[in-house]
């Protein structure tokens, strides 16, 4: 027999703490990950496409904060990326342009412009009103007025040999008759068909004539207007050139910057008349607003400025959306439509984590499928494409613009868990192309002197965040013991920071009047966690006590046994016992599985009882056939029943009912079994001792009451101190098992040995019954 009953004593555990945390030194420690850190030497190290990585783990293990942590050192000492700055594209402002320039240079190139747009305000206009302007205008009239006169004299002289004169009116240069030296007027002309006749005669002589004169002054003033638009556009360009001078030759180095800075003196010259519009409207506020819009066409934005960033930018979007991830590009009303320029344009977290790293939640990016598929495109391509250049819903009119995808080599790092790893990797096929490194946390690591000795620093790294006070040493050992509770194994802690934080604060508030935080605080922190979300199961306790939900725990019953099932509601489990039963007759069905037929029973439960039916028949089958029906059920069980950890007791409720063998009902069963009868570990195994024995304890104890569980599971005994306490004074008991054997010993009270022979003797008699009338036949 391996029967073993565990005492108080060994379900304590071995570490505790002589100091709490004052005069401890802080440190942010994350034990036991040595493949994560592998993982992320990998991909910081490797400079190839795909080198992404996606960081697994559950909630609150510290995936984000270790994260953080590394990419921080890993960027420091490194030169930071280039600004990035939109620039207006003159020959299609439609599609801005982007440039790149050395970390700080973008913002001096934008002050440099917007500098050089504020002297231009000014000396476009003095230049144009100067005395040599003017001397130079007048000099160009002077020339061209001579011109002109002199062109006329020669009309008037040419037109004279054909009896015309030449008159000036508002509508141009006209022709009449002369007799003599005068001009004989319109109503004279109308009234002597012969003087017409002799005036239509001299202007058909004389028209081919008199078109090269006015040609010749037609050309006179548009010479004119060339030579005060070359004075203009020299004297604008002279001013722009100068006025640039002063700071372009900074920028000679940088090819795009340098081909962007001539097409603007360019535009400048061609436009200066919106500096001539400003200077004549000072004042007028409307205007000068409307002028300032314009003179955005020449400006620079700087969408990302990197003049103050030391090492490679660390970019954690919490809220990734496209205008977040993307950039955005605003709009203004003018005129009823909605218009945008290369000013409206705003980085997104891509565009500001460029030549750096990027930190976002996978699930936040899931939720959208266009924003994956926009995300995955990025980095294949690596170019950032602007998002918001068309308002697709928009009911009013509107100019939108296309800005040039701007180049971006960037390291991802996506936060999530396991499942959605296996998922992605499933059902993406470009998941695994994108994210070739897998940093996987371990949340549950081994309780080793090494961890016991940095939980403290880490403790305090906790306190000194959140501005909580110390822990005394009871306090600390306290919170250690909860986090190997958390784990499920007294030989292993739990790495899910978030809870443990959680009981800190909570304790915190709890010990408002003490100095420090003590075990105490710990207890009553933990156990009030509990009592907000156990509701249900202080119900169903009740129910059991009142007799509404039956559950025995003190006698001997035939074909029924206490089996433990245990509740998952999201924030709290807890173990309730269910009372199992099972009874036989004649038949041929074997093992009917109740909750199967009527479809409550999941996968694993029916695994489970087949395999029971496995060991029946391997036990008791090979000398006859076995002739057996049996009807298998958790009473009043309404719910689906899933897992294998009850076919033990499924088990023995089935030969108690075939042997009429009354069994325990103060001793509840764990444990799941093989078709040999050995007892394998089963899940749960804290909660289901705690249900049981809160249900004895309502009840009554009787001091004979307890739980048997798979020897396996002795590690996973972490049990409150009350229980604890009760097991310590004799008042519960705990038993470890190997066999089916040894269970049978425990529950019936009888040898194992004898047990089976019962048992395959009732199933002969069965046997008998069945075989006769076939003899008889």
């Amino acid at each position: 027999m391996t029967l073993k009953k565990v005492l108080a004593d060994e379900l304590l555990i071995g570490f505790s703490y002589g100091e709490g945390t004052e005069g401890v030194i802080p440190a942010e420690l994350f034990p036991g990950q040595d493949r994560v850190e592998k993982a992320f030497t990998t991909a910081l190290s490797a400079s190839y496409e795909g080198y992404n990585v996606f960081v697994s783990g559950p909630e609150s293990v510290g995936r984000t904060v270790y994260t953080l942590k590394r990419l921080k050192e890993a960027s420091k000492g490194k030169p930071p990326p280039e600004d990035v700055c939109y620039v207006n594209n003159f020959e299609n402002p439609l599609k801005p342009l982007y440039l790149l320039l050395p970390a700080g240079l973008g913002k001096k190139l934008a002050q440099d412009i917007d500098r050089a747009i504020d002297t231009l305000k000014d000396e476009l206009p003095k230049a144009f009103e100067s005395k040599e302007y003017e001397e130079e205008i007048a000099k160009i009239n002077k020339i061209a007025q001579e011109q002109r006169e002199r062109i006329l004299e020669e009309l008037t002289q040419e037109a004279q040999k054909h009896n015309l004169g030449v008159v000036f009116t508002p509508a141009g240069i006209r022709l009449l008759p002369l007799m003599g030296r005068r001009l004989v007027s319109e109503e004279e002309l109308l009234g002597s068909e012969k003087l017409q006749e002799a005036y239509e005669k001299n202007l058909s002589a004389f028209e081919s004539r008199f078109r090269e004169f006015i040609r010749e002054l037609r050309e006179l003033d548009h010479n004119v207007a060339d030579q005060v638009l070359d004075l203009r556009r020299n004297v604008a360009f002279y001013v722009v050139e100068k006025v640039f001078s002063r700071f372009e030759s900074r920028y000679k180095n940088y090819k795009d910057v340098h081909s962007f800075i001539q097409k603007l003196k360019e535009e400048i010259v061609k436009n200066t008349d919106l500096f001539m519009f400003w200077h004549t409207s000072k004042g007028n506020l409307a205007v000068m607003r409307s002028l300032e819009r314009a003179f955005n066409a020449f400006r620079v934005n700087v969408i990302v400025d990197n003049s103050d960033l030391e090492g490679l930018p660390v970019i954690h979007e919490e809220v990734p959306t496209i205008q977040n991830l993307f950039g955005r590009v605003s709009y203004t009303m003018e005129m009823g439509v909605l218009q945008a320029d290369h000013m409206g344009i705003s980085a997104g977290s891509l565009h500001r984590a460029r030549g750096g790293y990027l930190i976002i939640r996978a699930i936040d990016l899931l939720k959208n499928p266009y924003l994956w598929n926009a995300f995955k495109k990025t980095l294949m391509h690596k170019k950032i494409h602007m998002a918001g250049g068309i308002i697709e819903d928009s009911l009013l009119p509107y100019i939108g613009i296309s800005p040039e995808p701007v180049p971006a080599d960037i390291k991802v790092f996506l936060i999530g868990d396991p499942i959605l790893y296996q998922l992605l990797s499933f059902y993406d096929p470009e998941f695994n192309r994108l994210f070739k490194v897998k940093a996987e946390f371990d949340p549950v690591i081994e309780l080793r002197e090494e961890f016991v000795k940095d939980f403290p620093k880490i403790i305090k790294k906790i306190l000194v965040d959140e501005g909580i006070k110390d822990l005394t040493a009871d306090a600390l050992s306290e919170l250690l013991k909860y986090a190997v509770t958390l784990s499920g194994s007294r030989k292993k802690v739990s790495l899910l920071m978030g809870y443990i934080v959680d009981v800190i604060r909570e304790a915190d508030a709890i010990s408002k009047d003490s100095k420090n935080i003590e075990a105490q605080h710990i207890k009553r922190a933990i156990k009030e966690r509990i009592y907000r979300s156990n509701l249900i199961e202080e119900k169903i306790r009740k129910a059991i006590q009142e007799g509404k939900i039956i559950v025995k725990v003190s006698g001997k019953q035939v074909g029924q046994v206490n089996g433990l099932s245990v509740y998952e509601l999201g924030d709290i489990s807890f173990g309730k016992p269910s009372r199992i039963s099972a009874s036989v007759y004649l038949g041929e069905k074997g093992v009917i599985n109740i909750e199967r037929e009527v479809e409550l029973s999941g996968p694993i439960h029916s695994k489970g009882v087949l395999i029971l039916t496995g060991y029946i028949g391997n036990k008791y089958g090979r000398s006859f056939p076995i002739h057996l029906s049996c009807n298998l059920t958790f009473e009043q069980n309404y719910e689906e029943v899933e897992g294998d950890s009850a076919s033990v007791a499924e088990l023995v409720a089935i030969l108690s009912a075939v042997s009429r063998i009354p069994a325990r009902q103060d001793i509840a069963i764990t444990g799941s079994v093989d078709q040999h009868g050995n007892i394998q570990p089963v899940g749960g195994i804290k909660e289901k001792i705690e249900g049981f024995y809160r249900v004895c304890k309502v009840l009554g104890l009787t001091g004979e009451q307890g739980v048997i569980l798979p020897s396996r599971n002795y590690d996973n005994l972490l049990l409150e101190d009350e229980i604890l306490e009760d097991i310590r004074a004799g008042r519960f008991h705990l038993y470890t098992a190997d066999s089916v054997d040894d269970v049978i010993e425990l529950i019936f009270g009888i040898g194992a040995e004898r047990f089976h022979k019962l048992v395959q003797k009732k199933l002969y008699e069965f046997y008998k019954k069945v075989a006769k009338p076939k003899e008889k036949g």
